[in-house]
């Protein structure tokens, strides 16, 4: 997917700040603020901090969205100017590989937006597009095409309603909407035939473990059939399909057991994974946070550090999921 073009969600600013915006591009710098009035140096700041995020200048974007974020005097920051602030925080946190952060500025931005009262305008549907794309793009990276498909449905419609209102403004980003469906639904394309070659598989070691063996033969085909139930459930997971993920799951965890060795690594990986997949059940969320957080021990006992930190995330990802959700379902 490609990223957010984060100007289409920019807010109409109360100032003119073409002058300004001009002395930036071809400085790259801030102008001089001296002499001028609060509002007009809030306009030239917010064009500023658009600069710096287009141009890729990640650290000084960052230093700039949280002095105006935490600025003493940031009740005077307009919600939608805030909520952009948010939403350039969020695109990147997307491009520095931390989706956790990028789920906190999505929470902060929507909750901004959930304040302001009546009719919709085009720059709170243009930064409600822009955050459900940067969700899109979270979960297909995560490899959560059924979550990322409904998030890219949803977005893609404003930016069709939002580009018959101002086709200069939205087009590309309706463009880039359509081409990111093609991505995901290729995405689905493979992992259905993925998930057709690890079901023979799993035929094929349940009929070898039936015929029997020697014991080396059977571990062999125990440990493959564990690995093969595994990568089912994974793939189930990406689909969305949490019910039958927990199915998978519980059959290898199963199975896992049968080869009669200590709870170790892969026992871990088979336990978050199920615990995932319960997470995707209404009515078994609870039961889903419970098993993560007696895990979180183990996995550190262990020490495996990658398991510890994605369990972490985990527990920290539902409750932000969740909780965007809500908002996103309070705004529509």
């Amino acid at each position: 997917m490609k990223p957010l073009l984060i100007e289409s969600a920019f807010p109409t600013l109360h100032n003119d700040v073409t002058i300004a915006v001009a002395q930036i591009e071809s400085t790259g710098q801030m102008p001089s603020t001296e002499g001028l009035d609060a509002p007009l140096v809030l306009d030239m700041t917010m064009s500023y901090v658009l600069f710096l995020v287009k141009d890729q200048r990640t650290t000084a974007a960052m230093q700039a969205i949280e002095f105006l974020l935490y600025a003493d005097d940031n009740d005077r920051l307009p919600p939608l100017y805030a909520s952009w602030l948010w939403l350039a925080r969020m695109t990147l946190m997307i491009a520095d590989g931390q989706p956790t952060l990028a789920l906190s500025s999505a929470e902060s931005a929507l909750e901004l937006m959930s304040e302001i009262a009546g009719k919709k305008s085009e720059d709170l549907l243009a930064q409600l597009a822009g955050i459900l794309y940067n969700l899109t793009m979270i979960h297909h990276t995560a490899g959560d095409s059924s979550r990322a498909a409904k998030e890219l449905t949803r977005a893609q419609k404003l930016y069709e309603r939002l580009a018959k209102r101002n086709d200069t403004r939205f087009a590309a980003m309706l463009l880039y909407a359509v081409d990111a469906s093609t991505d995901i639904i290729q995405s689905r394309t493979k992992q259905m035939n993925v998930l057709a070659h690890y079901q023979q598989c799993t035929e094929l070691y349940t009929a070898m473990l039936e015929q029997g063996g020697d014991e080396g033969q059977t571990r062999e085909a125990l440990t493959a059939l564990v690995d093969s139930l595994k990568n089912e459930g994974d793939i189930m997971l990406q689909m969305g399909n949490g019910r039958n993920a927990v199915k998978y799951f519980t059959k290898a965890l199963r199975y896992q057991k049968k080869l009669g060795e200590p709870f170790g690594h892969k026992d871990l990986v088979l336990s978050i994974g199920l615990a995932k997949s319960l997470m995707r059940l209404i009515n078994r969320r609870a039961a889903a946070e419970q098993l993560l957080n007696s895990l979180l021990p183990v996995a550190r006992r262990l020490q495996a550090h990658n398991e510890v930190i994605e369990i972490e995330n985990l527990l920290l990802g539902k409750s932000k999921t969740n909780n965007i959700m809500t908002l996103l379902k309070g705004i529509f």
